[in-house]
C-alpha cells in the first residue's frame, strides 16, 4: 500500500510524507500515533479522489500558529497575531475558491494534542458554512479567526478536568462553562481583535433556544458567528476521539445536530448542514446493509446519505440515489 496523504502532528511537523510504501514498521507508527484512518494511494479508487478544503501546507501551518498561540496563552502572554492574520488571510481565500467542499470534507488528526486540529477543524469547518450561508469576506475573517481561538479559555482549566474520563463534579463542571468567558477576556486583554471575533469566542456555547452557557442568550442575542460556530464545534467534537468517548459516525452526529434544530442550533445553519454537508467523504471506504464494503465516488447535494459508490468485489458503481435497483440498500458503517 501506498500513502494518499501526508500526515502530521499537532503542531504541523511532518510525520509522514505522502506517496510512502508503507511497510509494517511505518503502519505500526501511524497506528501508534492514533490516527483512525488513513487514505490509501490504489488503482481501484483512482476515480475517488477528495479534494482537500485546504492545502496540507496551510492546514500545517495553521495548526504550529495555534500550538504557539495557545502555549503562550499558558503564561498569560500574546502573540502570533500576525501570523494568524495572513493564515486566516489565506484559508479565507481557499475556502471562497472553493466550491464544492462541503460534499468532500474529511480531517486527518492524531490523538495527541487534539485541542490544536479540533480548533483548525472548527475554523475551516465554519469558514466553509459561513461562505455558503453568504457571509462577506471580512465576516468570514472574523468567523475563521474566532474558530481557531474559540477554546483558548480551556488552557486556563487543569488538564485533569478537560480530560477527565468520567462524569464532571458540579464545582469542575462550573469551571468548565467559564472557559468561554476566560477566553473572551484573555484575548481582550492581550491582543487586538475586533468585538465580532471576541463574542464569537465569548458566545460558541450557547444554545438557541437559550439554554446554553455562560450567559444563557438566545435565538439572534447570539452573535450569527457564534451560532455558526457553535455547530462546527459540536460536529468536529462529536466526530473526533475523546478521553470521554469514541468518534461517532458523521452520519450520526449530523442526525444528532437535525433532532436539536431550533433547541440547540440555529434552524438556518442546519438546514444547510442537512443539504450539503458530506457524511460519507469520498475515496472513503464503507459497509452497506448487504455486508458488501464499497468505496465513496461522489456526492451529491440534498441526498447527502446516498453517495455514488463503487463496489469493491465486482468494481459496479452504483448510485444509491438514482439507481432504482439499489433503493434497499443503505450505508451501514464509515470504515475507518
Amino acid at each position: 500500500m501506498v500513502l494518499g496523504q501526508e500526515i502530521y502532528d499537532s503542531e504541523g511537523r511532518l510525520l509522514m510524507t505522502k506517496h510512502t510504501v508503507l511497510t509494517d514498521e511505518n503502519i505500526s507508527f501511524i497506528i501508534f500515533t492514533g490516527v483512525p484512518g488513513i487514505y490509501i494511494d490504489e488503482d481501484f479508487s483512482e476515480d475517488a479522489k477528495a479534494e482537500e478544503v485546504i492545502s496540507s501546507e496551510v492546514r500545517r501551518s495553521a495548526l504550529r500558529i495555534i500550538h504557539d498561540v495557545f502555549v503562550k496563552a499558558q503564561e498569560h502572554e500574546s502573540g502570533a497575531e500576525k501570523d494568524l492574520s495572513r493564515i486566516v488571510d489565506r484559508i479565507t481565500r481557499e475556502v471562497i475558491a472553493s466550491e464544492d467542499v462541503m460534499q468532500n470534507l474529511i480531517s486527518i488528526r492524531t490523538y495527541d494534542g487534539y485541542t490544536y486540529f479540533h480548533s483548525v477543524n472548527v475554523a475551516v469547518l465554519g469558514g466553509v458554512l459561513g461562505a455558503k450561508l453568504g457571509l462577506n469576506e471580512e465576516e468570514l475573517h472574523d468567523l475563521i479567526t474566532a474558530g481557531f481561538l474559540h477554546d483558548v479559555g480551556k488552557v486556563f482549566i487543569s488538564v485533569d478536568i478537560i480530560n477527565a474520563p468520567r462524569k464532571l463534579t458540579p464545582d469542575e463542571r462550573a469551571k468548565m462553562m467559564d472557559h468561554p468567558r476566560m477566553g473572551y477576556d484573555f484575548l481582550r486583554e492581550n491582543y487586538h481583535f475586533n468585538e465580532n471575533i471576541l463574542q464569537g469566542v465569548y458566545q460558541h456555547h450557547e444554545w438557541y433556544n437559550g439554554g446554553g452557557y455562560p450567559r444563557r442568550l438566545e435565538g439572534r442575542d447570539i452573535s450569527f458567528l457564534a451560532r455558526i460556530l457553535k455547530v462546527a464545534d459540536v460536529y468536529d467534537a462529536m466526530t473526533g476521539k475523546r478521553s470521554y468517548h469514541d468518534p461517532y459516525l458523521p452520519s450520526d452526529v449530523l442526525e444528532y445536530i437535525m433532532g436539536r434544530n431550533a433547541m440547540e442550533f440555529d434552524p438556518i445553519v442546519v438546514q444547510l448542514m442537512s443539504q450539503e454537508l458530506c457524511v460519507y467523504p469520498v475515496g472513503c471506504e464503507v459497509e452497506l446493509s448487504n455486508g458488501q464494503r464499497a468505496i465513496v465516488l461522489a456526492n451529491r447535494r440534498g441526498s447527502i446519505m446516498r453517495p455514488r459508490i463503487k463496489l469493491r468485489d465486482s468494481g459496479e458503481v452504483i448510485d444509491l440515489t438514482e439507481d432504482r435497483k439499489a433503493w434497499n440498500l443503505t450505508i451501514t458503517k464509515l470504515l475507518i
